[in-house]
Order: structure tokens, then C-alpha cells, then sequence
């Protein structure tokens, strides 16, 4: 019966080929790993689908958004729609965690489901954590430090404009530069702020066009410094994901399909997408993913030693555990060096502004003194 899973819907759609990474559902991560993780204590006690829901619609949650979802699957149930279905006729709540729970119907083991997904949503929350904590520091920093570049370009600059024209003295290259710079921001600003904001909305239509989204795609993942980090979080992304469907008794290949749609990268999806073709071709998994270039080669030993002992579920598991681990040291490793890197950088176009005033001024002095 879990075959039946991986048929094409009435409108020639695998589950696979829906929206599995969540992108039109407006669920977070931390929501659904406490959705998940209530709801697998409440099926492991032997409560029913309704109860279960209905206790938690009673816990008064602050996501409003939640509540609509849960009434909405609650009353379904009460019609007789199975949970699985339910949810997915919500409309909140992501179509890879619906997929999954209808696995676990079919198999009759949706409580170990449910706890498997929550696993997997604390993760993933737990893994942008990790990002966003690395990262806000520094982008704290180097809003900060813009701010005083920009303040001294637009307003200290100009005050010693009147000094220096009254002064016989030739001015650096630097210090003229950054004159006009500032005569542009200070008179043009209607034109520039028009102009950037054009920019920015041409750059978003073309990162969404097919074209864009496969150059940043391919940027991601060849280009340095993004490359190491995104890297990581794509292993780890498939890695989990992988884990959570053989453990659920997936096969390999249509577990390997499923997660070609959960990855948000399409050249990665493309490679997973070659990857279970061959496995249907009945050639080896281990001799496949060694194709991929940007797979951890501890990752790909792991898979190999899986294969060999006929137990890729155990194998994603432990190559899950490492890149969990690897992930956290890169983000550790990555907050120690984009600081100092902006405050390198930022800090070198402060001190040229700085120069920019304090040359002509000595050059002044050295007037005066003669």
C-alpha cells in the first residue's frame, strides 16, 4: 500500500512534485517541530486525531495563523478526512510534512512519524538559528559603520569644503574625489534614491526569473566564500531529509526523488532528480553520488559503507549526526571571521574619509607656517 504514496494524483502529480520545501506554506520551523512533537505525544498516548488537535487549539496559541490551520484540519477530521488529508486541505501547513504523515497512515506508525518530523523541523529551526545568530553581530557592525562613512561623506566633508576653497592650497586626489562624491549625494539624492530603488527591484525580478535563479543557484554553490558555507547546508538539508524517509521504510530511490523537491537549489535538485533515475536503472548509489561534486566525501564514505551493509537508514543517520556537527563548527567558524573581514573593510573606507579631511588640513597648517 505505501506504493500507492508515490502515484500520480488526479492532476498527474507526485507528492514529490509538489511544494515539499514549504515555500507556499507560511508555517515556520520552530511551529511545526511544536506542532509535530505535541502531536506524537498525543498519538503515542492513544488519544484521538480530534483530541489531539482540539488540546491544542485550547492552549490558545499566539500564531493566528496556526489556529485557522488546526480549526480547518479539525473540522475536516470531523467530516472524516484522515489527518494527513486534513492538513493538506488547510493549506498552512507544509506539503512535505503532509506527505509524511500520510506515510505514516499507511504504515500505521504515525506517532514515530510525527516524532521524526518534529526532530527534523528542530533542526532545520535550530540550523537557522545557528546563521542568523553568526551573521547579526557583524551585520550590526557594518550598518553601524556605513552609517558613520555615509555621515562623515555627507555632512563633515562638506563643512570643510568653505576652508579648503579659501585656501590656496592644491588638495589630494583623495580629498576631490570625495568632494564631488559628496556634491553628488547631497544635490542628486532625488536621482539616486529613484535609481537605487529600481535597481533593487530589477535585481529581485531577475534572481526570480528561471535565468536569475539559476545563476544565483550556481553561484551559491562554485562561488567563494558562499559556496563553503551553503555547501554545508545543502549536505546537511539532504542528509536529514534522506534520513527521515528511509527511517520511515521509503525506498531509496523514491526517497532520493522526494528530496529533489525539498532542496531550494535547482542544479542540486537536477543532480538528486539524474541520481534516482540511475538508481531505477538499478545502478549503485555509492558509484552515483560520487558524481556530485559538492557532496562531503565523509558523507559519500558513509553512504558507500551503508550500501554495503544494507543499511542506508543507520548510514543517513550517522552522516546526518557529522554534518549536524560540521554545520555547527562552521557556523561557529563563520561568526570569528565575516567580523573581523567587515570591520576590516569598512574600517579602511572610514580611514580614507578620514584622510580625505586631515591631509588638506595639515597641507594648510604647513601653508600657514611658511
Amino acid at each position: 500500500m505505501i506504493k500507492n504514496l508515490f502515484a500520480a494524483d488526479e492532476n498527474g502529480q507526485h507528492f514529490w512534485e509538489k511544494d515539499i520545501f514549504g515555500t507556499e506554506s507560511k508555517a515556520s520551523a520552530n511551529t511545526m517541530a511544536e506542532l509535530c512533537r505535541h502531536m506524537s505525544f498525543m498519538l503515542d498516548a492513544g488519544i484521538a486525531f480530534e483530541s489531539a488537535i482540539s488540546a491544542m487549539l485550547s492552549a490558545k496559541t499566539k500564531d493566528k495563523r496556526l489556529r485557522v490551520g488546526l480549526q480547518s484540519a479539525l473540522n475536516d477530521i470531523m467530516r472524516g478526512e484522515s489527518l494527513s488529508s486534513a492538513f493538506e486541505n488547510a493549506g498552512y501547513f507544509p506539503q512535505f510534512m503532509c506527505s509524511m504523515c500520510r506515510i505514516g497512515e499507511i504504515s500505521d506508525n504515525l506517532p514515530r512519524v510525527m516524532s521524526l518530523l518534529a526532530d527534523y523541523y528542530e533542526e532545520s529551526a535550530k540550523n537557522r538559528e545557528d546563521i542568523r545568530s553568526a551573521l547579526m553581530y557583524p551585520a550590526i557592525v557594518a550598518v553601524m559603520m556605513l552609517f558613520m562613512i555615509i555621515a562623515a561623506v555627507v555632512y563633515v566633508l562638506p563643512q570643510y569644503a568653505s576652508v579648503f576653497a579659501a585656501s590656496d592650497v592644491e588638495l589630494p586626489m583623495l580629498t576631490r574625489v570625495l568632494l564631488n562624491l559628496s556634491d553628488v549625494l547631497i544635490t542628486r539624492w532625488w536621482i539616486i534614491l529613484p535609481g537605487v530603488s529600481v535597481f533593487i527591484i530589477a535585481l529581485v525580478a531577475f534572481v526570480k526569473s528561471e535565468s536569475g535563479r539559476s545563476l544565483l543557484d550556481y553561484c551559491q554553490l562554485y562561488l567563494p566564500p558562499i559556496s563553503i558555507v551553503y555547501r554545508q547546508m545543502i549536505n546537511l538539508h539532504v542528509v536529514q531529509a534522506m534520513a527521515l524517509l528511509l527511517q520511515s521504510h521509503q525506498h531509496l530511490a523514491d526517497s532520493v526523488l522526494a528530496v529533489s523537491n525539498l532542496v531550494p537549489n535547482s542544479r542540486v535538485a537536477k543532480d538528486l532528480e539524474s541520481l534516482a533515475a540511475g538508481l531505477q536503472e538499478g545502478k549503485s548509489f555509492s558509484i552515483l553520488i560520487q558524481e556530485i561534486p559538492y557532496i562531503d566525501p565523509i558523507i559519500t564514505r558513509i553512504a558507500v559503507i551503508g550500501e554495503e551493509t544494507g543499511n542506508m537508514a543507520q548510514a543517513f543517520n550517522h552522516a546526518s549526526e557529522y554534518s549536524r556537527h560540521k554545520f555547527r563548527q562552521m557556523s561557529q567558524r563563520l561568526s570569528k571571521l565575516v567580523e573581523p573581514a567587515i570591520t576590516l573593510v569598512l574600517g579602511v573606507a572610514l580611514a580614507l574619509v578620514m584622510l580625505s579631511i586631515i591631509l588638506p588640513t595639515f597641507a594648510m597648517t604647513e601653508f600657514v607656517g611658511y
